[in-house]
C-alpha cells in the first residue's frame, strides 16, 4: 500500500521474541524505515508478524534484487554446462558456505551422472578417479543436502563402471559400511534408479545388473547384522537409521533388478525374527516382506504349473499369519466400535492390510490349503473390510481375482461357498458404512463417488461370482437385510446406499431372461420415499432404471407405480426422472395402454412449466406407450400426444422475444423426441426401404406437420436467416436443452426428419413445402437447409419431381457463395445434395443444362482439404464422369480433370479411396482429356519436387497403371508431395519397377 512517499510491508514468520529494534536494523540495509510495529496478543507474546513502513527505495531496492537473482541463477545454470564445472565444482565443495556447498555438490552430480550415462564428458577424465573425491567429501562435515547429491553421484560412478573398470565397486562399499555405514548404504539404495536411467533393453539381464548382483550374497550377510531403532518413514536419503536403509535398499535391488532376496542362507530367518518383534509393524520391514512375497517363486501360485516349496517361503508364511493372528483382535476390536483411527494406527492397518491383499494375489491356495491360515487370512480380509475405507480398499481387488480364479476353474469344489460365507456379511457392511453420503471418513466428495463406485463393484463381483449358487442369495438377502433395518429407522441415506448396490447387480443382469425375486421387495422400497434429498431420489430412479428390461415380464407389477412415483419426483429430480419414465415405457409402455389418458392429462399438466428436454422426454414416455399399435391407432395416438404442440404453433408464436423463442424450441424438442421413440418400436424391414416403425413415424410426423406447415414454415425460415448457420448445425443431432444454437439446429434437425417422412410415405406437398422452404433460404444465402432437400432426394421420384426443377435457383445460390468467397465448408449442404441427386436421379441429372454450374462448382470445392468438403463432391463427380448421358463438353471434362490433377495431393488420406475412383473414371471414361491432362501436368504441384527422369517415369505410370498400382501410386506421389515421406527410396528404379510389373501390387517400403 502506498501514499505516494513510501510503502506499507507486511512481513511473517517472524521470530517470538524479536525487538522491533532489532527488526528495523535488518530493513535498514535495503532503505530507510520510517516505522516499525509488531503485532502482539493481549499476552504481549509476538504474533510473528509486522508492518513495516519504507521508502519508495526500499522498494526500488528489493525489485534490483529479484531482477539480479534471477540474473544470478540464469548465469549458475549456465556456468554449470561448461567443461570448467568439472573443476570449480571439486574447489566448492570445501566452501564454508553451505549454499556454496550444495550448488558444488550439484553440479558435480549432474555432470558424473551425464558422463555415467555415455554423454560426452572431455574434462571428466576417467570416473574412478573422482571416487577418493566424492569420498573424501562424504567425510567431512557438509551438509546433508550436499552429501545426498555426492552419494547420487558416487551410485551413477558404481553402476557405470561396475562392468569394466570398477568391477569391485559394491564390494568397496560395502567395506566402507564397517565404518561409514550411511554413506554405503544411502549409495547402494541409489544403484537400481541409476542402473535403470542407463539401462534401455530388459534390466534384470543387462551385464552391469548381473555385475552387481554378483556381489548380493555380501550385501546379505551385512544387512542382517543391523538391528531396528525406530519406526520412521523410509525416505532413501542419508537421513535414514542405517537399518532402514539397508532394508530399503534390498527392497529396491528386489524389485528392480530381480534379486532374490530368500535364495540367500539366512535372511528368511532375519526376516522372520523381524516380524515376530516389535519391527514387524515397521512400514520398511513390512516393504520388504511385500517385496519377497511378490517376486519369490512359490508353489501356491494358482497360475503356474505346481513347484517344490521353498522352505524359506514357507516359514516366511507362517510367521506372516502368526503375525496377523497377533494383530486381528485388535483390527476387530477396532471394526467392531467403529473408532476413529489416527493417521499412525491407519497407515499401519493399511500396510498389513496391503500384505494381506499381496498373499491373496500371489498365494491365493493359502484360502485353502492349510485350514488354520485360512482361518486367520479369511477373519483379517473381512475386518480389514470393515474398519476403515483405505484399509478395505488394499483387499478389495480379492474378489476380483476370486471371479478369475472361479472363471478358469482354478478353486477346489466347496472353497468358494466357504469364502462367501465368511466374507460376504464385512463386504456388504463396508459397503453401507462407507459408502454413504454423508460417510466422515472421506472430505472430498469426488474421493466419496470413487469409493462408492469400487466398493459398488466388490458387491457386483461377489454376486457375479456366487451366481447360480446358494450364496448368491445370501449375498442379496444380506443387501435386503440393511435395506429393512435402514427403512425402520428412517435413514434415507443408508437406505440410498443398498440401492446403489441393488442397481449396479440390475445393470450385469441387463441381459438376463430373470431378475432375482429380491427385488420384488426392493423397489416398493423406493416408491415409500416422497420426499427425500435429490441424490437420494436420484438413485431410486437410478435403480428403476437398471430394472427396465424385466418391467415387461417379471417386475410388471411395479411398473405402473414406478411411473407414477417417478412423475411424483419429476419436480426435484426432473432430468433423470423423465429420462427413467422415457426408458421405462420405452421397454414395456404397452403394459400401460389402459393408463393412456390419464398419464396423457398429468404429462400435460407437468410438462408446461417443466424445461424442454424434460418436457420432450415426458412425451417420448407417451409415445412409447403407443407406438407398437395399428398404424392407423398410432397415428391417432401420436396426434393426441403432440396436440399441445400443435395448440402452442395455433397461437401464433413471437419468435422475435425470448420467451418466444423458447416456446418454438419446445414444440421442436418435443417432435424430435417423438419421432425418435416412434420409429425404435421394431426394426423388422417391409418389402423395400425403411423398417416399418420407421415408416409409421414418417407418416405420423408428416401428418402433423401438413396440418401446421403454415405456422411452422415461417417459423424456420425466420430463424434460419437470423444468423448462419455453423458446419455441424446442417448435420447436428438435437438438443433438448434451450439455448438460440439449440433452437437452429433443432429447426434443421426437423427439417431433415421431415425431409425423410416425406421421402418414405412419400407426401408430396410436404415434399413441396420443404423445396419452397430451402429455395427461400438459398435465395438470401442460407445453404444449411439443403440437407433437408438431400435427404428427400433419397427418393429418385422425389428428387425428379420436387428436387431437380429447383435445381438453377440453388446452383444459382452456391455460385454466388463461391463468388463472394465464402468459406467452401459452407457448401456441403449444397454438395450433400449433388451427390445423393446424383445417385437417385442419375442421367436425368447428367443430362440437364444444370450440369456445367454444377461442375464448376465441384472446381470450386476440390481446392478444400477438408474431409466433409471432399467426400460429397468426389462422389459426384465420380458418378458425373461415368455417365453415359453427359451433358458436359471436352472443354468442362478437361477443366474437371485439370482442377484434380492440381488438387489431388492436398487431399487427406481417408480421400485415397475415392481419389482412385475419379482418376479411374477419368482414365476409362474420357481417355483422351485424362492422357492430354497427364502430357500437359509436368508442372503440376505433385511432380515438381521429382527429378526429370522420375517425373517422366511418374507421368508414364498415370498414363500405364490400372486398379491397384494406379491407387498405390497416386497415394504416393501424395505423401511425397505432402512431405509426408521423403528420401532415395522413391527413385526412377522403384517407379520403373511399378508399370514394368503386372503382377504384383505397387508398394513401397517407407523409411527403410
Amino acid at each position: 500500500m502506498s501514499d505516494g512517499a513510501g510503502f506499507q510491508v507486511f512481513v511473517g514468520s517472524l521470530p517470538a521474541d524479536i525487538s522491533e529494534e532489532e527488526l528495523k536494523y535488518v530493513f535498514q540495509s535495503y532503505g530507510d524505515v520510517k516505522n516499525i510495529r509488531i503485532l502482539r496478543a493481549e499476552d504481549r507474546k509476538g504474533k510473528g508478524a509486522d508492518l513495516s513502513e519504507l521508502s519508495g527505495s526500499w522498494h526500488r531496492r528489493l525489485n534490483r534484487l529479484g531482477a539480479a537473482r534471477q540474473s544470478a541463477d540464469a548465469a549458475l545454470r549456465g556456468f554449470a554446462e561448461q567443461d570448467a564445472a568439472w573443476a570449480v565444482s571439486r574447489e566448492l565443495l570445501s566452501d564454508a558456505d553451505p549454499n556454496v556447498q550444495f550448488f558444488g555438490a550439484q553440479t558435480l552430480c549432474r555432470r558424473v551422472q551425464r558422463a555415467a550415462q555415455g554423454y560426452p564428458e572431455p574434462a571428466a577424465g576417467d570416473l574412478k578417479d573422482w571416487v577418493p573425491v566424492l569420498l573424501k567429501h562424504l567425510e567431512t562435515d557438509a551438509t546433508k543436502p550436499s552429501k545426498q547429491q555426492l552419494v547420487v553421484a558416487l551410485a551413477a560412478v558404481v553402476v557405470a563402471l561396475c562392468s569394466t573398470t570398477w568391477k569391485t565397486g559394491v564390494a568397496d562399499l560395502l567395506a566402507l559400511a564397517e565404518r561409514q555405514p550411511k554413506i554405503a548404504w544411502g549409495t547402494l539404495v541409489i544403484i537400481p534408479e541409476q542402473l535403470s536411467e542407463v539401462v534401455h533393453k530388459y534390466l534384470k539381464a543387462d551385464a552391469r545388473t548381473l555385475a552387481l548382483l554378483h556381489h548380493a550374497q555380501g550385501m546379505l550377510d551385512m544387512a542382517v547384522r543391523y538391528q531396528p531403532t525406530s519406526d520412521e518413514a523410509p525416505t532413501g536419503t542419508l537421513g535414514d537409521p542405517d537399518f532402514s536403509l539397508a532394508l530399503q535398499t534390498l527392497t529396491q535391488w528386489s524389485k528392480v533388478m530381480g534379486l532374490q532376496l530368500l535364495e540367500h542362507e539366512g535372511f528368511a530367518q532375519y526376516l522372520i525374527g523381524l516380524l515376530s518383534g516389535p519391527a514387524g509393524n515397521f512400514e520398511v520391514v513390512m516393504d520388504a516382506v511385500v517385496e519377497v512375497l511378490r517376486r519369490t517363486p512359490g508353489a501356491f501360485i494358482i497360475y503356474e504349473p505346481v513347484q517344490t516349496p521353498v522352505p524359506a517361503l514357507e516359514g516366511l508364511l507362517g510367521a506372516v499369519s502368526r503375525a496377523m493372528k497377533a494383530l486381528l483382535p485388535t483390527l476387530q476390536s477396532a471394526a467392531q466400535q467403529q473408532v476413529s483411527l489416527d493417521m499412525a494406527e491407519g497407515r499401519l492397518l493399511q500396510r498389513w492390510a496391503e500384505l494381506a491383499g499381496t498373499l491373496v494375489e500371489a498365494y491365493t491356495q493359502l484360502l485353502w490349503l492349510d485350514a488354520e491360515s485360512s482361518e486367520v487370512l479369511l477373519a483379517f480380509i473381512g475386518a480389514c473390510f470393515v474398519v476403515h475405507p483405505q484399509v478395505a480398499q488394499a483387499v478389495a481387488e480379492l474378489w476380483a481375482i476370486l471371479k478369475d480364479a472361479q472363471r478358469d476353474s482354478k478353486l477346489p469344489e466347496g472353497v468358494m461357498p466357504k469364502i462367501l460365507h465368511r466374507l460376504v456379511e464385512p463386504s456388504i457392511l463396508s459397503f453401507v458404512r462407507f459408502g454413504r453420503f454423508d460417510s466422515p471418513h472421506t472430505e472430498d466428495r469426488s474421493d466419496l463417488v470413487q469409493l462408492r463406485s469400487s466398493q459398488q463393484d466388490i458387491l457386483v463381483d461377489m454376486y457375479c461370482i456366487a451366481a447360480g449358487t446358494a450364496e448368491a442369495q445370501l449375498v442379496l438377502n444380506g443387501l435386503f437385510s440393511s435395506l429393512e433395518k435402514s427403512e425402520s429407522a428412517t435413514d434415507l441415506l443408508g437406505m440410498e446406499v443398498v440401492w446403489y448396490a441393488f442397481q449396479g447387480i440390475s445393470e450385469v443382469l441387463a441381459d438376463e431372461p430373470a431378475i432375482p425375486d429380491v427385488y420384488n421387495k426392493v423397489l416398493p422400497t423406493v416408491f415409500r420415499v416422497s420426499s427425500a434429498p435429490a441424490e437420494v431420489l436420484s438413485t431410486g430412479a437410478a435403480l428403476l432404471r437398471g430394472c427396465g428390461p424385466h418391467f415387461e415380464e417379471r417386475l410388471q407389477a411395479h411398473l405402473a407405480p414406478a411411473v407414477q412415483w417417478l412423475m411424483s419426483v419429476v419436480t426435484q429430480i426432473p432430468l433423470q426422472a423423465s429420462e427413467v419414465i422415457q426408458e421405462l415405457c420405452g421397454y414395456a409402455g404397452k403394459l400401460l395402454l389402459p393408463h393412456f389418458e390419464e398419464f396423457l392429462k398429468v404429462v400435460c399438466q407437468v410438462a408446461q412449466s417443466a424445461p424442454s428436454e424434460v418436457d420432450a422426454s415426458l412425451h417420448g414416455a407417451l409415445v412409447g406407450i403407443t407406438r407398437d399399435l395399428p398404424d392407423e391407432q398410432a397415428a391417432l395416438a401420436f396426434a393426441n400426444v403432440c396436440d399441445g404442440a400443435g395448440m402452442l404453433l395455433k397461437s401464433g408464436l413471437d419468435i422475435s422475444s425470448e420467451a418466444g423463442r423458447a416456446s418454438f424450441h419446445r414444440v421442436l424438442s418435443r417432435l424430435l423426441r417423438c419421432v425418435s421413440v416412434a420409429e425404435e418400436a421394431g426394426t423388422a424391414p417391409i418389402t423395400a426401404g425403411a423398417p416399418k416403425a420407421s415408416r409409421t413415424a414418417s407418416r405420423c410426423l408428416a401428418r402433423f406437420l401438413l396440418l401446421h406447415w403454415a405456422s411452422t414454415a415461417p417459423l424456420c425460415q425466420t430463424l434460419l436467416m437470423a444468423a448462419p448457420a455453423t458446419k455441424d448445425a446442417a448435420k447436428g443431432k438435437p438438443i433438448f436443452e434451450y439455448s438460440d444454437v439449440a433452437v437452429q439446429v433443432n429447426v434443421l434437425a426437423l427439417l431433415r426428419r421431415a425431409a425423410m417422412a416425406a421421402a418414405e410415405v412419400p407426401e408430396a406437398a410436404l415434399a413441396e413445402g420443404l423445396a419452397s422452404l430451402a429455395v427461400a433460404c438459398c435465395k438470401e444465402g442460407q445453404l444449411a437447409p439443403l440437407s433437408s432437400m438431400a435427404a428427400l432426394s433419397a427418393n429418385p421420384d422425389v428428387a425428379r419431381s420436387h428436387v431437380m426443377p429447383h435445381l438453377d435457383v440453388i446452383s444459382s445460390a452456391a455460385l454466388t457463395h463461391v463468388q463472394h468467397g465464402r468459406a467452401a465448408e459452407d457448401l456441403i449442404p449444397f454438395l450433400d445434395l449433388c451427390s445423393c441427386l446424383a445417385a437417385a436421379a442419375g442421367d436425368a441429372l447428367f443430362a440437364s443444362p444444370q450440369v456445367p454450374p454444377l461442375a464448376q462448382l465441384s472446381v470450386a470445392a476440390l481446392a478444400s482439404t477438408e474431409h466433409d468438403v471432399l467426400k460429397p463432391v468426389l462422389v459426384f463427380l465420380q458418378r458425373l464422369l461415368t455417365s453415359r448421358a453427359l451433358s458436359l463438353g471436352e472443354g468442362d471434362v478437361s477443366s474437371l480433370a485439370q482442377a484434380i490433377f492440381a488438387s489431388f495431393h492436398t487431399w487427406p488420406r481417408s480421400m485415397n479411396t475415392q481419389t482412385f475412383k475419379v482418376f479411374s473414371a477419368l482414365a476409362e471414361r474420357h481417355e483422351q482429356v485424362y492422357m492430354s491432362t497427364i502430357a500437359a501436368a509436368a508442372g503440376a504441384p505433385f511432380l515438381v519436387h521429382l527429378s526429370p527422369a522420375d517425373r517422366l517415369l511418374a507421368q508414364q505410370g498415370l498414363a500405364r497403371l490400372r486398379g491397384p498400382k494406379l491407387r498405390a501410386l497416386l497415394g504416393d506421389l501424395a505423401l511425397l508431395t505432402r512431405g509426408e515421406a521423403s528420401g532415395p527410396f522413391y527413385s526412377a528404379t522403384l517407379l520403373a519397377a511399378s508399370i514394368i510389373d503386372t503382377t504384383c501390387q505397387f508398394r513401397y517400403c517407407y523409411g527403410s
